[in-house]
């Protein structure tokens, strides 16, 4: 008799117990790391509360689905697009977020068209090659500009002219500050920046490079998606990694080469960090500082066994080799 109370005792505190612990299943998901996820890449993150599966800065897969509470939305950043989408319950619509394949634009052998003019290196030392900006796409109004030194120069003429306003400097140095008592570029217009190298016993060389300044709503989206990305408190790299994929997609080089150094001066040993950089630095037309980068990164995947990483960086420095055996004249324009 004793027994058998002390049996039904046990079995309603067990009971008891079970009601107050939540189903395993109902437990939300809480994985902040792109190592924590078995695919690869991963899709997006879901950036705030609202979801019955996924915790805030978790990432998703492609394939899983959302489960959205009270039938409402939850913001979901698109790591392929680099923006915020307001999503309800379901599988991730594929016209709104999907991972691409970028095989179609990359420089590899069966799209020499698309490989980058490289930035000096390729016999024409004696032309002032622009180096920075990286990018055509620019999110800053002062930029700074700076060019490959030729040998010999005594002097440089830096031009920028808009369509509402020109100025020019002369420099001795390879690298200029956008001068403060210049006008600015002005938001959603082309300007040319134009670099004359002068020496004593030959006729001058130029180099010039068109650049278009985003609108200003475009920067203020830019920007606060960043901000958004900020506030998950996410770990560095992966901080770091996100808004790379919100800067890179549209094209904003300066702005990922800037964050992702930034990433590896704080002493990051994250394999990815250093393959990323050098996938920007290959698009920014600079092989050889990629290679570089896709070195490092090829030494911590190895000591880490980041098999997945290091196959990743292996094709990288393939497309790098490929790239350093064309001939100048077969590279396409940037």
């Amino acid at each position: 008799m004793r027994i058998s109370t002390k049996i039904i005792v046990l079995s309603c505190l067990s009971i008891l117990l079970i009601k107050d612990v939540p189903l395993l299943g109902s437990v939300p998901l809480t994985r902040v790391r792109r190592n924590q996820v078995r695919c690869n890449p991963a899709l997006g993150r879901v950036m705030n509360k609202g979801d019955k599966h996924f915790e805030p800065g978790s990432l998703v897969c492609q394939g899983e689905r959302l489960e959205v509470l009270n039938g409402g939305y939850v913001k979901f950043l698109c790591l392929s697009s680099g923006n915020i989408l307001d999503l309800s319950s379901g599988a991730i619509p594929s016209d709104k977020c999907t991972i691409t394949d970028t095989s179609s634009s990359s420089c590899n052998p069966s799209n020499i068209h698309v490989c980058l003019i490289r930035k000096g290196g390729t016999g024409e030392e004696d032309k002032p090659t622009i180096i920075y900006p990286y990018t055509s796409s620019l999110m800053k109004t002062r930029p700074d500009i700076a060019w490959r030194s030729v040998p010999g120069a005594t002097s440089y003429k830096v031009r920028v002219k808009g369509y509402e306003f020109e100025w020019e400097k002369t420099v001795d140095e390879n690298r200029i500050t956008y001068p403060p008592k210049e006008k600015e570029l002005v938001f959603d217009q082309a300007f040319n920046i134009s670099i004359i190298a002068y020496r004593k016993d030959s006729a001058p060389t130029a180099d010039s490079f068109v650049v278009n300044l985003f609108s200003e709503q475009e920067i203020k989206l830019v920007l606060d998606i960043v901000k958004q990305i900020n506030s998950l408190d996410l770990p560095e790299d992966e901080a770091v990694l996100d808004i790379d994929a919100v800067y890179a997609f549209r094209g904003l080089l300066d702005e990922s080469l800037e964050i992702l150094n930034k990433a590896v001066t704080a002493g990051s040993k994250n394999p990815t960090i250093y393959r990323v950089l050098g996938e920007r630095y290959f698009e920014a037309g600079l092989p050889d500082e990629a290679k570089r980068q896709y070195l490092t990164a090829s030494e911590l995947a190895k000591k880490s066994n980041n098999s997945s990483e290091f196959k990743k960086v292996e094709e990288g420095l393939k497309i790098i080799d490929f790239y350093n055996q064309l001939p100048t004249i077969k590279k396409g324009a940037q």
